[in-house]
């Protein structure tokens, strides 16, 4: 048995075609591939074009982010000021209600004060050293305890009259004596840390 080897014939169109088919692959080829001088220049042209995307409002006006800012800004200086204004209100109404808590218990000491006067009076031209004696010491331990809680005798002689401590109840015309002057005090007036506690009795020369 004879094995007989066949030689196959191509076509020559066939040929032609397959070797165009192989031009056009190459040609393909050649087109996707990327130039890296192109693709660099791509990449800052896009850097380039962010970053005058991102200057935006800075370019264009001021930023509305800063306004707002200076805003919130300004509006936290005003808070703090009242608070400041505030605690400062509070620690003075403080202070104050310490000093003057015991403004009607002086007040109603200041009777008992006057009658230690009149006693004194009373007593200088009586013979009774002992009985003196006794009367100044508990008149100054009162006085000292008023002066530690700030209360203090005015002086009112001599002074022009001031409607704010002085009442007058007497007016009276003295020689060479100016108008408006108080002549004679009546009944002492006091002061509580600097304030009228009890306005003093008095004449005034008119």
């Amino acid at each position: 048995m004879l094995s007989v080897a066949e030689d196959v014939v191509k076509d020559p169109n066939e040929e032609e075609a397959e070797a165009k088919s192989a031009e056009n692959a190459e040609d393909e080829a050649r087109s996707s591939e990327v130039d890296p001088a192109e693709m660099a220049e791509e990449d800052l042209s896009y850097e380039a074009g962010k970053s005058s995307g991102d200057e935006g409002p800075s370019a264009s006006g001021p930023d509305p982010r800063d306004t707002q800012i200076e805003e919130l800004t300004q509006q936290l200086l005003r808070t703090r000021a009242d608070f400041d204004n505030f605690r400062r209100r509070t620690r003075q109404e403080r202070e104050e209600l310490v000093q003057f808590a015991t403004k009607k218990l002086l007040a109603d000491l200041l009777p008992v004060l006057d009658n230690f006067d009149r006693a004194l009076q009373a007593l200088e031209g009586v013979d009774e050293p002992q009985m003196k004696q006794g009367i100044e010491m508990v008149h100054r331990q009162l006085t000292q305890v008023m002066h530690q809680y700030g209360v203090t005798e005015m002086e009112a002689a001599g002074a022009p009259f001031d409607p704010s401590q002085h009442e007058a109840v007497m007016q009276e015309q003295v020689e060479g004596q100016e108008p408006g002057r108080v002549i004679e005090v009546l009944q002492k007036g006091y002061l509580l840390h600097g304030k009228v506690l009890r306005p003093a009795m008095v004449k005034v020369s008119v």
